[in-house]
């Protein structure tokens, strides 16, 4: 498999970190949250088997060309938009946590206006440069950001406000019922390897998922979950993280470098989350954009004057959008939409391998 794929899947585990995901898991801490996470984790693992196992047998072929030759457009092209909306939503719903986080911890007194216009450029050259200069964009950050990621992780698990007994404390619930919204959104962790609709145009050698594939994916799946929930647990205490909007914010404050340059870990941790919110808000847009331009046949214009201005169009709309709903969400909807957003995306993505497999059969025939 290939190691883009790895990054893809990494990336959107990392940028919801601090979304609305963790505070989703602990308002369910008491109810069956363990025993869905372990579910949502073997299902994670599932549903990229059944996407790299789909998308090797179309080796530098992307979905809507597969879609293209067969299945009828009246199939297709709903298919296309429908997947495009879901991808630019998970781009904007990034976008708008992180301006939110922007204003509160590290530029309060500057405008929101201002904030927006600081993303608006970046991001839009992300979305309208080629793919293949995205895939490389993304393993560059991977590459410089690895050395600090490890030792932050490293030094929040060895850290004395770790508190292990909370830890035991949000175990015992583990005989708790599933509960669905909890499965949504830790499934929700693991499409990041789905950006490959599009990117797989680029990945000409035939993938593989075996056993060690399966297992890397696991364990990934198993650190970021646990992590992602037990760690503020430990550091905030089981009873009061649940009312804490941002929990990661503040696990990674209680961090301290005695000797470091910068004292408090906080800083570091948001400029690194900052940059792969970038990239992951990049990857969902381009992926999203692509979709639009393939949906709407964009993509087969002969005239590149056109094509560009189409192009133009779709990110005009894409930033219209996103700015409206930045100024007018508050908290509450951001995190009650985004519940509802999370609890969509394993019926999108049982039906979207529903579609994999009726493409695969006629590819067959």
């Amino acid at each position: 498999m290939s190691r883009f794929v790895y990054f893809l899947l990494i990336s959107n585990m990392i940028a919801n970190l601090i979304a609305s995901s963790p505070r989703i898991l602990f308002g369910k801490s008491e109810e069956g949250a363990i025993v869905t996470m372990i579910i949502a984790l073997f299902f994670g693992v599932f549903i990229n088997w059944v996407l790299i196992t789909f998308f090797k047998a179309f080796p530098g072929k992307s979905l809507p060309h597969i879609l293209s030759l067969y299945l009828s457009k009246w199939i297709a092209i709903p298919t296309l938009f429908i997947l495009g909306i879901v991808w630019y939503v998970s781009g904007m719903q990034t976008l708008i946590t992180y301006i939110d986080i922007l204003l509160r911890f590290i530029t309060p007194e500057m405008s929101v206006y201002l904030i927006i216009a600081m993303f608006i450029p970046v991001i839009t050259f992300g979305v309208i440069m080629q793919s293949r200069n995205i895939l490389f964009t993304l393993e560059l950050v991977f590459v410089l950001s690895f050395p600090v990621a490890a030792y932050y992780v490293v030094k929040l698990y060895f850290s004395e406000q770790v508190s292990w007994n909370h830890v035991a404390i949000a175990m015992t619930f583990i005989d708790n019922p599933p509960d669905y919204t909890v499965f949504s959104t830790v499934t929700y962790l693991f499409v990041g390897a789905f950006d490959i609709i599009i990117f797989n145009s680029l990945l000409k050698k035939k993938m593989t998922f075996g056993i060690k594939q399966a297992l890397i994916i696991f364990i990934l799946g198993a650190f970021a979950i646990f992590t992602t929930y037990f760690i503020p647990i430990g550091v905030l205490g089981f009873d009061q993280v649940e009312s804490i909007l941002y929990p990661w914010i503040l696990t990674s404050d209680s961090i301290r470098m005695k000797f470091g340059v910068i004292e408090r870990v906080i800083f570091i941790f948001l400029l690194l989350l900052l940059a792969i919110a970038f990239l992951n808000i990049t990857i969902h847009w381009h992926v999203a954009c692509k979709l639009f331009q393939s949906a709407f046949g964009i993509e087969q214009l002969k005239i590149k004057l056109r094509e560009k201005i189409s192009l133009g169009i779709v990110v005009v709309v894409f930033w219209s959008i996103a700015i409206y709903t930045t100024l007018k969400v508050t908290e509450y909807d951001l995190f009650l939409y985004s519940k509802y957003y999370f609890n969509s995306i394993p019926i999108i993505l049982i039906g979207l391998m529903v579609l994999m497999l009726v493409v695969n059969r006629r590819a067959k025939i």
